[in-house]
């Protein structure tokens, strides 16, 4: 099968080549038989991004049209453009045999304060500013918006939850998220992404990784030395492996746990 690789934001392309060959020893998806291509990285805003993906869709079925129907993978905001693909293009959905999201917040992150300080330091915060939980793109990738409630565990805290029953997917379609749980912040996220943002408030199929260093499952930014720096992730090779185990499972129609 071929599976296109979809890397988050601001996130070179070339830091998930780690997903196709593997590294120091570790399989990688070529082993189980997939092959990888992977989607260029992009300082644009997600819904022209949606766009740019589907016009590389055209080029790779004009390229490889026996290739099709392909698989696609998105590693966090990577995971809001193959959904938000199904979304925008419907009448493409036959194209995707199957959906997988890594680390994706499928109902938005929380970036009021983390945008301007980024924009300073040069990032790109329109993609950031996209995927805030009260953007106008999650209204349109979930079909509903949301609101804040109190924190039970912490009444200081508010957390947002959707006002209704979200859009997943075209009906009938196979999508699955993995989503990272850290013990040290009481399972409820992966150090970045929400639980009730991975798995957009439970209506989506979600496999989890429990682990401390599952740190926004320590995919491409192990080598990212702002990441390192200041979100600590780590330079191993623990977490990684078993997301591309799960994802192999259910490329191939397997239980995945």
């Amino acid at each position: 099968m071929r599976l296109v690789v979809i890397p988050g934001w601001n996130e070179a392309a070339k830091y998930l080549r780690t997903f196709a060959y593997g590294r120091r020893g570790i399989d990688g998806f070529d082993a189980f038989g997939v092959d990888c291509t992977i989607f260029p990285d992009g300082r644009d805003g997600l819904r022209e991004r949606i766009d740019r993906f589907a016009a590389f869709l055209d080029g790779l079925r004009d390229r490889e049209p026996d290739a099709f129907p392909i698989a696609t993978l998105g590693y966090s905001a990577g995971g809001l453009i193959n959904r938000g693909f199904l979304r925008a293009y419907p009448e493409r959905a036959g194209e995707i045999a199957a959906t997988i999201q890594v680390a994706a917040p499928n109902t938005g992150l929380i970036t009021n304060y983390a945008a301007g300080t980024l924009r300073f330091a040069g990032f790109p915060v329109r993609p950031l500013r996209d995927m805030d939980v009260a953007s106008p793109f999650m209204r349109w990738l979930n079909d509903v918006d949301g609101h804040w409630e109190t924190d039970p565990d912490n009444p200081r805290k508010k957390r947002w939850h959707l006002n209704d029953k979200p859009w997943v997917a075209p009906v009938g379609h196979r999508i699955l998220q993995i989503a990272g749980l850290m013990p040290k912040y009481g399972l409820q996220s992966d150090g970045v992404v929400m639980i009730e943002s991975a798995n957009l408030d439970g209506a989506m199929p979600t496999a989890y990784v429990e682990s401390n260093e599952a740190n926004h499952l320590n995919l491409g930014a192990v080598e990212n030395l702002v990441a390192t720096i200041f979100r600590r992730f780590a330079h191993d090779d623990r977490i990684w492996p078993r997301v591309v185990e799960l994802s192999a499972k259910f490329l191939r129609s397997e239980p995945v746990p």
